[in-house]
């Protein structure tokens, strides 16, 4: 009697690593669906910047701005 039941036992269990396999090869293309579009976003934002004719004097504002904004929030580190 346990034959016959473990007969019908394998479709099931297939039909459980079939279900199994489809979610996580969802979870992977979403995933990977996901890193595309960063990667596209990034490189889409570096030919911005390096189309810029004026990044570097933007980046140099953007760093003194940023220096000068640490000194006033941390006037004794500044000090020393």
């Amino acid at each position: 009697m346990k034959t016959y039941t473990a007969i019908y036992a394998i479709p099931e269990m297939i039909i459980v690593l079939i279900g199994v396999a489809c979610i996580v090869w969802l979870v992977w293309t979403v995933r990977e669906h996901k890193q595309a579009i960063a990667k596209d976003v990034l490189d889409q934002a570096w030919r911005e910047v390096l189309n810029d004719p004026h990044y570097m004097e933007r980046r140099h504002f953007e760093e003194r701005k940023r220096v000068e904004d640490y000194d006033h929030r941390h006037p004794a580190v500044a000090k020393s």
